[in-house]
């Protein structure tokens, strides 16, 4: 099959991966919120936090550096992936070690069980992180989008089953755990079949890949920290309450994030470590990858802000309703943050993760000053702050990392990518938002939902007439 075609297939795998794993997500969320307490979804928040940054240090980055390499041995795999899985087990001791210190930090006892029951997620996903990534390189995404479908959605009735019996928070564990456990046992089974492990370790000669693998964990680290602050102020100042709200909505932006990015990110990624050593061709690709992200980001993202009170009434119930300024504030924030998120796929395909690591130096200075200002307003306050972070960092982004790797791609380039479909997302949310309330005076989420779509894809059509002349001339000359 040739490269052209593995994309292709590759593309639909993972969208079709992405978009089911997203309406079960938000499917499960909606579900949950008719059994759990508000607090419930804080508590949870609390452990996802404490084990996502244990997590970055499961296998020091070392899985992803290895998209950069071609000719690993059996030998140097090997050592990588016991290595990794001793240090996801060193790590799951001190989680559990640690689960008391953080229940009194929070003031919340649940916590010293629930982390340790959830930590197992760590030494699960270490397992089959490796062989996940060896199937991403190989481009052979149809085994992976079945694995997850599967295994998410047999997750999402344990879910549901337990919180109807009254489980609470534990309903979330219990389903994360089983999908964890699950995805790893089938990954691993399958995955040794083309990559056998023998036990072997050697330190020394996995130099080359802890290089690349310490910049990204501690790229990841920063990153981390900083991504997740808004969640440590309001759980530690605010209470679980005021999290499990903040964060439920956060996590209805995040599955779009979740969503659309890896669609891009898992297929261009491999394409582009192909394409490291031809930069002209490198650079056409990244831009072809950033505007499919930017049109895709921003319209979902600006259908959501236009539709977010009926939205969350939908989704979590009417008690979430007055929460849809947080919502759309938090699209903006997304929108930008998915397209950086992308432009960051550069960093993983070139392995510089030493420009990952000294940019996100600046991030966890920077974000941490956004954030507490923002905080003195309130949830809102903490949500302007977001938006205003992303909208004045996605420049820098450039200035710092990109044209340290693609000299070639300029400023005005890489800002296009973003401005046309921001401002468009953006003027159709005002002039909709505004009919919509002086107007129609409507609460049936089509009357604007179908105008914004119709109008979005106009204007882009406007705007690359030329493009889309040329693949009907070229459909035409085929028929």
């Amino acid at each position: 099959m040739s490269l052209r075609k593995q994309a292709i297939s590759g593309t639909f795998w993972t969208a079709l991966a992405s978009t089911v794993l997203a309406v079960i997500q938000i499917l499960r969320l909606s579900i949950l919120t008719r059994f759990l307490e508000k607090s419930d979804f804080g508590l949870v928040a609390i452990v996802v936090l404490v084990l996502g940054f244990t997590q970055i240090f499961t296998d020091l980055g070392i899985s992803i550096s290895l998209f950069s390499r071609h000719d690993i041995t059996k030998k140097e795999y090997s050592s990588l992936y016991w290595v990794s899985l001793l240090l996801g087990g060193f790590l799951y001791i001190v989680v559990s070690l640690s689960a008391p210190l953080v229940a009194t930090f929070y003031n919340q006892p649940e916590l010293a069980l629930l982390i340790p029951v959830m930590g197992l997620d760590l030494v699960f996903s270490t397992a089959g992180r490796q062989f996940r990534i060896f199937r991403q390189k190989e481009l052979k995404f149809k085994s992976l989008a079945l694995i997850d479908i599967v295994t998410s959605a047999i997750s999402l009735g344990i879910a549901v089953w337990v919180a109807s019996e009254g489980g609470g928070a534990w309903s979330i564990v219990y389903s994360t755990l089983f999908a964890s456990f699950t995805s790893s046992v089938l990954l691993i089974i399958s995955g040794l079949r083309s990559h056998p492990l023998v036990w072997y370790i050697n330190f020394s000669e996995g130099k080359s890949f802890y290089k690349v693998g310490l910049f990204q964990t501690g790229s990841q680290i920063l990153d981390y920290v900083s991504s997740q602050l808004d969640v440590i102020i309001i759980g530690k100042l605010m209470g679980t309450a005021e999290l499990g709200v903040y964060n439920l909505v956060k996590q209805l932006v995040m599955r779009i994030y979740a969503l659309v990015n890896p669609i891009l990110t898992r297929v261009f990624i491999p394409l582009l470590a192909k394409l490291n050593e031809d930069l002209p061709l490198l650079k056409a690709h990244y831009l072809k990858m950033l505007n499919i992200a930017a049109f895709v980001n921003f319209a979902i993202y600006g259908a959501i802000a236009l539709s977010a009170r009926e939205l969350l009434t939908i989704i979590y119930g009417p008690t979430f309703a007055n929460s849809a300024i947080i919502l759309q504030l938090l699209c903006l924030w997304g929108g930008v943050a998915s397209v950086m998120n992308c432009a960051s796929s550069l960093i993983v395909a070139t392995g510089k993760t030493e420009l990952g690591f000294r940019w996100t130096i600046v991030r966890v200075i920077a974000n941490p000053v956004f954030i507490i200002v923002g905080y003195q307003y309130g949830l809102i306050g903490i949500a302007v702050a977001q938006m205003l972070y992303a909208l004045v960092f996605y420049s820098f982004y450039w200035a710092l990392v990109i044209r340290k790797i693609l000299e070639m791609l300029s400023y005005a380039e890489y800002l296009k990518t973003i401005s046309y479909f921001l401002l468009c997302s953006a003027s159709l949310f005002v002039i909709l938002t505004y009919l919509k309330t002086y107007l129609v005076s409507s609460q049936n989420i089509w009357v604007t939902l179908i105008p914004f779509g119709i109008m979005y894809l106009l204007g882009y059509a406007a705007v690359n007439r030329h493009l889309i002349m040329s693949l009907l001339g070229t459909y035409l000359k085929k028929a």
